[in-house]
């Protein structure tokens, strides 16, 4: 989760007209960085809005703030090459406003883990699931999160057609890959991964890519959807032994008259009780 740390604007822009300008641009994104900026009440009318993957969001911007006469204002807000900025030297995630007379804000923003997050990813291990983690933020920033969250195999500054290639190395290596997505950047890498899941509260074109959609973005869904899964291929591998074994014994013995019929059928809805009841035993997950 992301959290406003620092703003710093040009000459004459104060820090609550620059939150302003970019929460209206915001507003347009699901992005996890738009939702960061996003503030409620912001009363600026934007138009024709634009949302470039991995790189921000553009659009006009009907700016009638009190200090200054009504003007529509062309903005953008994302990554320095986007704006058409100077980057900043930082290993915080910076993303940047700009105007036609060109920078005019940098937001700072600070990556807080997700509740249940260095839980989740501990879990996993245990259960021998390796955990990956991609961003597009910038490499610094994405180490120091990977490192507060226990994960080994990290890689920053990822576009969406990165993250696509990644996961296709995975999978030529005969892995079996789950991605967890929040975001209109991660479509791609759902619709292509063996398993997707998306965070329920974030982007719709993200959510109808995926298998799962986690309810209130709580990770220990993803956890939970795992286990589960691993004890129903259990239940249905035991079901298939245990009617392999049947038919094996007793069709053979019906056959050459040493079982009964009215036996054998007892025995049949006996095997099918079994089968019922083990499945069964998985509700209590």
């Amino acid at each position: 989760r992301l959290v406003l740390r620092e703003v710093s604007t040009r000459a004459g822009v104060t820090r609550e007209h620059a939150l302003a300008l970019a929460a209206a641009l915001a507003a347009g994104s699901l992005h996890p960085v738009s939702r960061a900026l996003a503030q409620p009440g912001v009363g600026m009318q934007l138009m024709d809005v634009t949302e470039v993957a991995g790189q921000g969001v553009s659009g006009l911007v009907y700016d009638a703030s009190e200090n200054a006469p009504p003007k529509t204002m062309a903005l953008r807000l994302g990554s320095a090459t986007f704006c058409g900025v100077p980057s900043v030297g930082s290993d915080s995630l910076c993303v940047y406003l700009s105007d036609s007379h060109g920078w005019l804000a940098t937001f700072e923003l600070q990556e807080e883990l997700r509740p249940q997050a260095l839980e989740v990813v501990s879990a996993l291990a245990q259960a021998g699931v390796q955990v990956h983690m991609l961003s597009g933020d910038s490499s610094g920033a994405v180490a120091r999160v990977a490192a507060q969250a226990g994960i080994v195999h990290v890689q920053g500054a990822c576009m969406p057609e990165d993250k696509l290639t990644y996961l296709h190395k995975l999978q030529a290596q005969g892995r079996v890959v789950a991605m967890v997505g929040d975001g209109f950047n991660d479509t791609p890498v759902l619709a292509a991964s063996h398993v997707a899941f998306a965070m329920g509260a974030q982007a719709p074109l993200a959510q109808a890519h995926a298998d799962f959609v986690v309810l209130g973005s709580q990770l220990m869904g993803v956890l939970r959807a795992t286990l589960l899964a691993r004890r129903t291929q259990r239940v249905v591998r035991q079901n298939l032994f245990w009617a392999l074994l049947y038919n094996a014994v007793c069709v053979p013995l019906a056959v050459m008259g040493y079982l009964p019929a009215w036996l054998a059928g007892l025995g049949m809805a006996v095997s099918s009780l079994v089968v019922v009841l083990n499945a069964l035993r998985l509700s209590r997950h």
